[in-house]
């Protein structure tokens, strides 16, 4: 169990959809603020994916500024508002590989303001194996960003111990902070990206699953 620290509220993943906790994670993210939360892969520093705040504050933590971030959504239904269109594969792809260690790229809906997605063209998207993030998702109502716990080219972090020692800037007042403590989690190589936005489809990082997705698509 980690110590309660200012400006930074612990919460086991096990009491996430408690009621209260529900209405404080909202609340905090709401306001722009930051959230620390397991996926299926890794540790991923979030927000509100339609704050600009949450984006440069999350900037700001891991010193990066130009590429855009993944964005994680309970289900299907949330793509609508966020994508352009959603490719017949991906319907297969989702009944038969997902909730799971899967980004995939679409091209990103002309309604997103541009700086949310630091002027791409595509957003992409994950919907961990992970069921209280997916129902946390669904309750809040908005999608939220995900970047793995680390600066700009350095090793992602797994243990909350060591993610408030190298960031204690999340335990400062601006951030107003919230940690999802899932415990250790296992070294990974982070999710398997894949373009679905162009034919044929194009494999951006070989991560975790890789070898699962290619098995599925070799017998369909």
């Amino acid at each position: 169990m980690l110590n309660a620290v200012k400006r930074m509220k612990i919460i086991k993943y096990s009491d996430i959809l408690e009621n209260k906790n529900i209405d404080y994670i909202k609340k905090v993210l709401e306001k722009g603020n930051i959230l620390i939360y397991p996926t299926d892969t890794i540790y991923g520093i979030g927000g509100n994916f339609f704050s600009l705040s949450a984006l440069e504050k999350i900037d700001k933590i891991k010193g990066r500024t130009h590429n855009p971030y993944s964005v994680v959504i309970s289900d299907i239904s949330m793509l609508n508002d966020l994508v352009e269109e959603i490719p017949d594969i991906f319907y297969d792809i989702y009944k038969n590989l997902l909730p799971g260690k899967f980004t995939f790229l679409f091209n990103a809906s002309k309604s997103l303001s541009k700086s949310l997605l630091k002027n791409n063209e595509k957003i992409g998207i994950r919907i961990p194996g992970i069921p209280n993030i997916l129902k946390l998702i669904k309750i809040l109502n908005f999608p939220l960003i995900s970047t793995s716990v680390n600066r700009s080219g350095e090793k992602p972090l797994n243990d909350p111990e060591k993610i408030m020692r190298e960031f204690p800037i999340l335990q400062t007042a601006p951030f107003d902070s919230i940690l999802i403590d899932y415990g250790i989690m296992s070294e990974s190589k982070g999710s398997t990206i894949i373009d679905i936005s162009e034919r044929p489809i194009k494999y951006i990082r070989k991560g975790d699953d890789y070898e699962r997705f290619i098995f599925w698509m070799s017998n369909i």
